[in-house]
């Protein structure tokens, strides 16, 4: 049996999947499988796909034959094809360094209370040009160093320190689970549309510890076409985060102060989508309810919906007078540190 199952699962990632596969099959550790997923594709993947299935015994290929609706149901269809100890979801449209798996599963193997353990990433373009380390993002998040050095931290408190407030894992490309802990968690939510990897790792550390290896050894691609990029503007989200944040209070003890914080900000968030949002008869049903649990968390809420939809008109006309530049500069003198850059 293999050590390692790595799953790509793939959906019309043709222009970045070559690259996907080479970086698996040039890990410098070689004890692993590989499953290649297609989830009906309508570009070139399928022709990549089936020139790399069958190369050697431990690869596999499993085309779908109609399109599942959601990531997370392909990637409980790998893993319970998979038949290693460990499990890497590699993302059809990110790459990574050779010495990936052998940093990971050393971590796994040396710590056998970790269940998940993760690598710093890099953001790169979709041309593959750097953005910048993670590390910026988690830093301005999180107002921490803590993502610096290599650390192993204790499951319970991940979930109410960190998961409450975000994901500190970017993707999932990025890490290395234990299959006994996918397994045990239930498995990722196919119902959720953007947050199923935030709460398939909520519920496997509230179990479990997590283990962080400082050095970048994955990169992590953002383009218009990523599942987040196409669901970010949808009340759907709000509902998943909701989900979360009542799970971690319902399995992890003493996180009701920060559960509470947590929907604060989320509130914000919300608001802050709602100009972006497509609106029907559907979606102003849902905001309305969501109004109705945010506002308990965040005073005055209606009033940030104002100036949110304010803000929205006042940068569509610096855009159009070629302003926003100057006003981004001129933000940041006047609030240092409170806007990501």
């Amino acid at each position: 049996m293999p050590k390692v199952s790595v799953i790509i699962p793939n959906y019309n990632h043709a222009p970045y999947l070559e690259q996907r596969i080479q970086s698996v099959l040039k890990q410098s550790y070689r004890d692993f499988e590989l499953i290649l997923l297609d989830d009906y594709s309508t570009d070139e993947s399928l022709g990549i796909l089936k020139k790399y299935a069958g190369q050697e015994d431990s690869i596999r290929f499993y085309p779908n034959t109609q399109n599942s609706g959601s990531p997370f149901k392909q990637w409980n269809k790998g893993v319970e094809m998979a038949q290693g100890e460990f499990i890497w979801i590699a993302e059809s449209d990110d790459t990574c360094l050779p010495a990936f798996l052998e940093k990971m599963v050393a971590v796994l193997e040396q710590n056998p209370a970790v269940g998940i353990a993760y690598c710093q990433s890099d953001l790169i373009d979709e041309k593959g040009q750097l953005i910048n380390s993670y590390l910026k993002n988690l830093e301005f998040i999180y107002g921490t160093e803590h993502w610096r050095n290599d650390f192993i931290q204790n499951g319970e408190w991940v979930c109410r320190e960190w998961m409450l407030f975000h994901n500190p894992i970017p993707n999932a490309s990025g890490c290395l689970m234990r299959k006994e802990a996918y397994l045990q968690s239930g498995g990722a939510d196919p119902s959720m549309r953007l947050n199923g990897d935030w709460f398939l790792y909520t519920k496997i550390l509230t179990r479990w510890n997590l283990a962080f290896v400082a050095e970048t050894l994955n990169h992590f691609r953002v383009h218009q076409y990523t599942q987040r990029a196409r669901t970010r503007a949808t009340y759907k989200v709000y509902d998943e985060i909701i989900t979360i944040n009542r799970y971690i209070q319902e399995h992890v003890s003493h996180s009701e102060v920060n559960a509470r914080k947590a929907l604060s900000k989320v509130a914000g968030w919300w608001a802050g989508s709602l100009p972006y949002q497509k609106w029907n008869k559907q979606s102003w049903k849902a905001n309305r309810r969501l109004y109705g649990i945010f506002s308990s968390y965040k005073p005055r809420l209606i009033f940030g919906i104002v100036y949110i939809f304010v803000f929205v008109s006042v940068r569509k006309v610096l855009k159009m007078l070629g302003l926003i530049k100057a006003a981004k500069w001129l933000r940041s003198r006047l609030f240092p540190g409170k806007y990501f850059d």
